[in-house]
């Protein structure tokens, strides 16, 4: 029964209304016999639908199938050209609504089987199998930029238990593989992956995604993404990704990195976020005092609702900083309540390279420093509560510029023995406290103990110092004198631009 053309509407819905009859009627009364419809051109509008969430409208098909049927199956086969026009189909069941727009469906070679001699519901008796090239002009997401999608990949399996493998490519160049299947208790299971590779691939990532840091740039390095998602029958959520990381270099806001490495790992268990890090290290992380070969293994749980009232568990943390250490002891820290969260300790910090990176003339030091800085986070940024530090026996020596420590110690008179003292200084005892708010004041509270041999015949003095220190404007000079590297600089002076302020060191 060979047809030919394009038929008009009124002709086509009959004759298809006949086809879908005989293969749907005759087998219920008849065995034995076989049918073959050849095609040529139909072209249909298709019905709205509104279901489960769901809205696609404005659909219509363009398309060259032929059928072949007999008493037990019917096999639809889509030929080249075969097209399902979408102007727009939508989720809109979610706080997170999706939109595709003008969405172009390619079914050639694929097909259509129909088992209508088995048992079961119709989605367990109809299967699909073939390739599919899905192209939409405009997808909208909340974490997505508007931009134009292309899928091509390969369906198969029943309806039921449908499986949909392919590759995602985003506008921007961001190409993400793709697997869906859809599961015989009504629940889906979504998996993507994407390997990006330096400059390019991180470009397309930001351009793709509407959560990119702005003040993130990545110069060099590689990741390997992956993510699963899985809805329950009911709604449920379940959702799971690791991204292994490979050198990453690069610039957060003014802090440069280099060398970042390891696995990170992310859950979702329902309104917690479960963050586990495995094997990570930085070489360098560089805000104008270098911290380098940093270690660090641990997990952190915290309700979605608020990421900052978690819990830490460190099983290890550690990193060198001047010549000493710091390090994290192992154990579970909660985060809730802001200050005093976590416990730093401060490991033979030595006091000379101390005075070498501070951005003044004439510092000098001997000595070891070590001691706990417990750090609190909030959402007003870091705070220290009643840190200490001191100094490791048998002391050292200090010499600080007269006209630094005026300047620290507000230009006050009954301070000049302490500006004498501190020129050459040979200490016994060094200890301080240590404050830092979330406005970037850092407060010592020193004792020292000691004496000038240039003083009073060397008579020993006790000097008790409380010293004030503008952390965000210390490390301000240290960017723009080029101690991290040209991109920080840069943006340093372009943030004192535009706030006014003169930009040099």
């Amino acid at each position: 029964m060979p047809f030919e053309g394009y038929l008009k509407p009124s002709r086509m819905i009959r004759r298809l209304r006949l086809v879908g009859w005989l293969l749907l009627a005759v087998p219920a009364v008849a065995a034995g016999w076989s049918l073959v419809v050849e095609q040529g051109t139909v072209g249909m509008a298709l019905p709205d639908i509104q279901a489960g969430g769901w809205e696609v409208t404005g659909s219509k098909a363009d398309v060259m199938p032929s059928v072949t049927a007999s008493g037990e199956s019917a096999v639809i086969r889509f030929n080249p050209t075969s097209l399902v026009l979408t102007e727009r189909l939508a989720y809109t069941d979610s706080e997170q609504p999706l939109l595709l727009q003008d969405v172009r469906t390619n079914l050639s070679n694929v097909t259509l089987t129909l088992d209508y001699g088995a048992s079961g519901s119709w989605a367990e008796r109809i299967a699909i199998e073939g390739e599919v090239k899905i192209e939409a002009s405009r997808i909208e997401h909340p974490l997505l930029e508007p931009l134009a999608w292309s899928f091509q990949g390969r369906v198969r399996g029943r309806l039921a238990d449908l499986r949909v493998r392919g590759s995602l490519v985003s506008a921007a160049g961001l190409k993400v593989g793709l697997d869906v299947q859809l599961l015989p208790n009504g629940a889906t299971a979504i998996s993507v992956n994407s390997a990006i590779e330096g400059q390019v691939g991180i470009r397309a990532l930001a351009e793709t995604l509407t959560g990119w840091p702005e003040l993130l740039t990545v110069d060099s390095g590689s990741a390997a993404v992956s993510a699963g998602v899985r809805l329950g029958p009911d709604g449920e959520l379940e959702a799971s990704g690791s991204s292994d990381l490979e050198n990453v270099t690069g610039v957060f806001n003014r802090t440069a990195f280099s060398g970042l490495s390891g696995r990170v790992l992310a859950s979702l268990e329902g309104d917690r976020l479960i963050a586990g890090f495995r094997g990570l290290t930085i070489e360098q992380v560089n805000p104008g005092i270098p911290v380098t070969t940093i270690r660090f293994n641990g997990d952190y749980t915290a309700p979605v609702a608020n990421m900052l009232e978690g819990q830490l568990e460190v099983t290890q943390a550690r990193a060198r900083f001047l010549e000493g250490a710091l390090r994290i002891p192992p154990g579970v820290y909660g985060l809730e309540g802001g200050s005093g969260g976590i416990p730093m300790e401060v490991l033979d910090i030595s006091l000379d390279r101390l005075m070498e990176v501070y951005p003044a003339e004439g510092l000098e030091g001997s000595g070891l420093l070590s001691g706990r800085i417990p750090i609190g986070f909030s959402t007003d940024g870091i705070q220290v509560a009643q840190g200490r530090i001191s100094a490791a026996a048998p002391g050292g020596r200090l010499r600080l510029p007269a006209e630094k420590l005026q300047a620290m110690l507000g230009g006050n008179q009954a301070m000049d023995v302490v500006v004498q003292a501190l020129q050459n200084f040979h200490y016994s005892v060094l200890s301080s406290t240590i404050d830092y708010d979330e406005k970037g004041k850092l407060t010592l509270g020193l004792r020292i103990e000691g004496k000038n041999p240039e003083l009073r015949g060397g008579q020993p003095v006790v000097l008790n110092v409380n010293l004030e220190e503008d952390i965000p404007a210390l490390l301000t000079s240290l960017q723009l004198s080029g101690r991290v590297n040209e991109a920080v600089t840069e943006r340093v002076r372009k943030l004192l631009q535009e706030s006014g302020k003169e930009a040099v060191p």
